[in-house]
């Protein structure tokens, strides 16, 4: 079988991982996978060498045609007035080029089977493609449901296309918001990420994280969805009130991070936290860390907790919304705590101090292996 996995970009984040991952688990499995990118800016994940990689230069290319420019021109002056509507245009116009170079590339390898877009970024760029082969993988909660113009964004993306949410909540979510507007999408259904346990474990080999003292850490985006202070209140509890002697490494960059230094200078905390910026590999950290947080308000899957328990890290999480839900379940449940800072502080201390690691990790990571995945896929679409 031929599959071609599609997203915006391979900049280091969890959702272009995931493209990666999915690419390789299909080419593991057999099958001939490709793995197409619309944006070569800040360019750092890349597949390895069984899955073959194409740039779709959608805006480029566009640009290069007379017409192509002064649509996209057009759909920018637009958008000063109508904000939020220049995918409608940008989408007519990538969705050509799309079609251009994918018929290029069919021609050179063949017909794909199944075309896999993940995230709205990248299916609201090429929003007019109707193809039954495309699958169009919603990765978050977060869906624009407030006006008209959010109106019309459903409608172009959903409408009459197979769509498929990476959890429980997030397909919840797809059945809300097309309810709201009316929209009739061509099937629904609910497949997880992908988890690629080798590389996960070969990766956390890498190096040895420069730390002599215990640790716990915290890994993502610093944007204000993660609640990074939320995790410092907390921690800083932990320390004041209950003799909390371990670090608190923070992996991961983001807009919010200067409020996160402010909230770090605040609470006294500049030589208890370390912030280790964005990392290709945060794998050895996760490792050998005693816990790894997570305070996020909602996330589409989780995968950072998955990749967690891959390495054998006990995990602690708020009660947050979306996939966190459907990965920590059975006695899982029991780290997930509500968003009260005394609360994860206790919870923090007692699991970071838990030196008895008895616990069946494998039994939370098999759901979510790989070809397991993959298999989802070929029962549902093929």
């Amino acid at each position: 079988m031929r599959v071609a996995v599609v997203v915006r970009s391979l900049k280091i984040g969890g959702m272009e991982r995931v493209a990666v991952n999915l690419a390789e688990a299909f080419a593991d499995e057999g099958h001939e996978a490709h793995l197409i990118y619309f944006k070569p800016k800040g360019k750092k994940l890349t597949p390895n060498e069984q899955v073959k990689l194409h740039l779709f230069d959608l805006a480029k290319t566009a640009k290069m045609t007379l017409v192509g420019a002064v649509l996209l021109m057009l759909a920018k002056l637009l958008n000063i007035f109508f904000r939020g509507s220049f995918f409608f245009i940008s989408g007519f116009v990538y969705s050509l080029v799309f079609r251009y170079k994918l018929a290029r590339l069919e021609k050179d390898y063949g017909r794909f089977d199944l075309i896999i877009m993940r995230g709205h970024g990248t299916f609201e760029a090429v929003w007019n493609i109707r193809d039954n082969r495309v699958v169009q993988m919603v990765e978050s909660v977060f869906i624009r449901d407030k006006n008209w113009i959010d109106k019309l964004y459903i409608k172009s993306v959903y409408s009459a296309k197979n769509l498929a949410g990476v959890s429980t909540e997030v397909v919840q979510k797809i059945q809300e918001v097309s309810q709201k507007f009316g929209v009739k999408y061509k099937s629904l259904h609910k497949i997880y990420n992908p988890i690629d346990r080798k590389s996960i474990e070969e990766k956390s080999l890498a190096y040895a994280p420069e730390m002599n003292e215990e640790y716990i850490v915290s890994v993502g985006r610093v944007t204000p969805n993660k609640n990074i202070s939320f995790l410092l209140e907390s921690y800083h509890l932990a320390r004041t009130q209950y003799a909390f002697d371990k670090a608190l490494v923070i992996v991961g960059d983001g807009h919010d991070m200067s409020t996160i230094k402010a909230k770090i200078e605040e609470l006294g905390l500049e030589k208890d936290v370390f912030l280790l910026g964005l990392l290709e590999n945060p794998y050895p950290w996760i490792k050998k860390a005693k816990l790894l947080t997570s305070t996020s308000f909602a996330e589409g899957f989780g995968m950072v907790i998955l990749e967690a328990l891959v390495l054998q890290t006990p995990v602690l999480s708020t009660q947050s919304r979306g996939g966190v839900k459907d990965i920590m379940v059975d006695e899982l449940r029991n780290n997930m705590v509500v968003f009260d800072a005394e609360l994860f502080a206790q919870k923090m201390v007692m699991l970071a101090n838990d030196a008895h690691r008895a616990f069946n990790f494998d039994k939370y990571v098999t759901p979510f292996e790989a070809k397991n995945i993959t298999q989802k896929y070929l029962s549902l679409y093929l």
